[in-house]
């Protein structure tokens, strides 16, 4: 028990600051009055110097008061406590008074180390002055006495005292007023050090479906599924659609340590936002917050070495494709970029397609262009009217274009078909077929065209090239023109049968002096009076069967001279389109430096295209030799240059 002895000065003989107000209900901090915690603390500081301690100490709140009353944060709580109708005060204890010098020496120095604070309590006692007592317990005549009482330690005195020890935060109340009220003996921690609170670092919210693929299984039109391909696997993204939202990071609360100095969070990591937004997007900043919004409609791109986010018109994919990641993709864009491996298996159809790894797959474009930046290796790229590029080396490819143009550096043992095919540097084991045909080195191949340059040829192994010059089928045009003359004799025969009938009818009585008379009046030379004009309509009359004979063969004659200028005009066509064909047809070979074959070929009227052919009927119909093949050119040096309307080959 704390010795009942009289205090050495009352509460109301110690001044308090003005944020500081005292009435019947105890101890206030009124909070529009107190600048900061600073303040509250330095009066703290000076009051407990002074051996003064707080009575019904309010623990949480003294603490609160004295550490997280800072400015902005008192200026917030006090206009929280006039929206809610509060009192803007905050009571702390319940009075205040001195602590008898007496007790001072009772409260023992702490054990601080690192992050808590130990306490070793023992019993205590205090020596107190009493009137001396005789023999029968009256007071015996002599004033006073000292004796020893025991005592126990106080919280309100122990807060008081810890403080100027240093301690002043962080100090565990259950524990400290459980080891007084025990009477505990022994050490034990009564206060930690208060860590600081973590934060939250900034983020980004995902807001768009269009940001999540369907990657369930596609469907065939008969309604299996089709494990090969998936549903959904590029959404498209639509104009003002709000895609991400920044979610700002947090700051931590500040901690204490035992003294009362605050110890920082850490800082958490923030998003540049702004930095995420590549093109078609941009950031949009309002009352709810930062969005990243698309400006444009198109697909969603994400590039994972940046993060930036993009919306495109074309089709970016950086997963690379198979049956893994994407499955067969049919694109309905109409650009396409693919930045990853297209495994072996896989099939991607769309329009314009660029690729910049290597293609194992196949690509199949609906007439748009093919550009592979790296290499195509045993894949197959079909593009019946667009045009084809491959950067780096086509290996065991099958390249379609027929109606297109291919362009190649490298080639090797592929099949290859085009309008126009230009290979820039070799081509060794290769079958390929094109109306124009250009190669800078050519090894062992099998080649047809009608117009092909070649700049050197060079032995590979065994093997050697062979050149089929592909001439327009022998008798087609010539049958055209016969056909087309024997209907102009026929027309011929004709004209020469209607000319007896109609000068027989020329011949008719009256019919000469109607037509006469008949041009004459039309020409306006003469006026008939009334009785020539009753003659004339007589006599037309008489005559009008034999001229409707003479205008019927008449009509007949003009449709026979319509017919013939027809015929006159397609034979003139197929005369220049032959010359032209012919004219087209050349085959160049500068260096000839190993096995070549040149050979020309006609091509059977009544045959299917060979650009028509599957790619084993066409490895078949290139490496034939049908009848009606002439040599032009064998051996292993020279060089060689011939076409159908001019010279004949030659070599050095």
């Amino acid at each position: 028990m704390v010795a009942n002895v009289a205090e050495s000065r009352r509460e109301g003989d110690e001044p308090l600051p003005g944020f500081i107000v005292r009435d019947e209900g105890g101890l206030w901090a009124d909070l529009p009055q107190l600048g900061s915690s600073a303040d509250f603390r330095a009066w703290v500081e000076q009051a407990f110097i002074r051996g003064i301690c707080f009575r019904g100490l309010d623990y949480p709140a003294f603490v609160r008061l004295a550490f997280d009353c800072e400015a902005g944060r008192v200026d917030d709580e006090v206009r929280a406590c006039a929206a809610a109708g509060r009192s803007p005060r905050v009571r702390f204890a319940a009075a205040i008074t001195h602590i008898l010098p007496v007790r001072i020496p009772l409260y023992r120095g702490l054990k601080i180390s690192g992050a808590r604070a130990e306490y070793l309590f023992e019993p205590v006692s205090i020596d107190c002055t009493v009137p001396h007592t005789g023999a029968g317990g009256s007071p015996d005549g002599a004033e006073f006495e000292t004796v020893t009482q025991k005592t126990r330690l106080d919280f309100d005195e122990f807060i008081a005292q810890a403080w100027l020890k240093g301690l002043r935060c962080g100090i565990d109340e259950a524990a400290l007023r459980g080891a007084i009220d025990g009477e505990h003996t022994g050490r034990v921690v009564i206060a930690h050090a208060v860590p600081p609170g973590a934060g939250r670092d900034a983020g980004v919210e995902e807001l768009s479906a269009g940001l999540h693929r369907d990657d369930a299984p596609g469907l065939l039109p008969d309604g299996r599924v089709n494990l090969a391909s998936f549903r959904n696997r590029f959404p498209q993204i639509r104009a003002g659609e709000r895609l991400l939202r920044k979610v700002p990071l947090v700051l931590g609360e500040a901690g204490r340590e035992l003294d009362g100095r605050a110890v920082a969070p850490a800082l958490p990591k923030d998003v540049d936002f702004a930095a995420l937004a590549g093109a078609g997007t941009r950031v949009e900043s309002g009352p709810d917050g930062e969005f990243m919004v698309a400006t444009i409609d198109g697909f969603l791109d994400i590039d994972d070495a940046s993060s930036k986010v993009s919306v495109t018109e074309k089709i970016v994919n950086r997963a690379g494709v198979s049956l893994r990641t994407t499955g067969d993709l049919v694109l309905m864009g109409d650009d396409y970029e693919e930045h990853g491996e297209i495994q072996e298996g896989r099939v991607v159809e769309g329009f314009n397609m660029t690729s910049f790894a290597d293609v194992f797959g196949k690509l199949v474009s609906r007439g748009g262009a093919v550009v592979l930046k790296k290499n195509l290796s045993g894949g197959v790229i079909v593009s019946p009217g667009g045009q084809v590029a491959v950067e780096g080396r086509a290996s065991g490819a099958t390249i379609l274009a027929p109606e297109g143009e291919v362009t190649l550096q490298h080639a090797e043992n592929s099949l290859i078909v085009g309008r126009r095919v230009v290979i820039r540097e070799l081509a060794v084991g290769c079958d390929i077929l094109a109306e124009e045909l250009e190669i800078a080195l050519a090894e062992a191949s099998v080649l047809a065209g009608r117009r092909i340059a070649i700049a050197q040829v060079r032995p590979h192994g065994p093997a050697e090239t062979v050149v089929s010059v592909l001439l327009p089928p022998e008798d087609t045009q010539g049958e055209l023109i016969t056909a087309a003359r024997a209907q102009l004799a026929e027309l011929q025969a004709a004209d020469e049968q209607a000319k007896p009938t109609m000068e027989t009818l020329r011949a008719r009585p009256g019919v000469a002096n109607y037509l006469t008379v008949a041009a004459r009046l039309h020409r306006q030379e003469i006026v008939l009076n009334a009785e020539q004009q009753a003659a004339f309509h007589k006599l037309r009359d008489s005559v009008t069967p034999v001229l409707r004979a003479m205008a019927q063969l008449s009509e007949q004659g003009k449709a026979r001279a319509a017919q013939r200028e027809k015929l006159l005009a397609a034979i003139a066509g197929v005369e220049a389109a032959r010359q032209a064909a012919v004219a087209s047809i050349r085959c160049r070979i500068a260096d000839v430096a190993g096995d070549l074959i040149v050979r020309t070929r006609h091509l059977a009227a009544d045959a299917k295209a060979p650009q028509g052919l599957a790619p084993g009927e066409l490895r078949a119909f290139l490496r034939a030799t049908p009848g009606g093949s002439r040599p032009l050119f064998s051996g292993c040096s020279g060089s060689f240059d011939w076409s159908p309307a001019g010279s004949a080959g030659r070599t050095d």
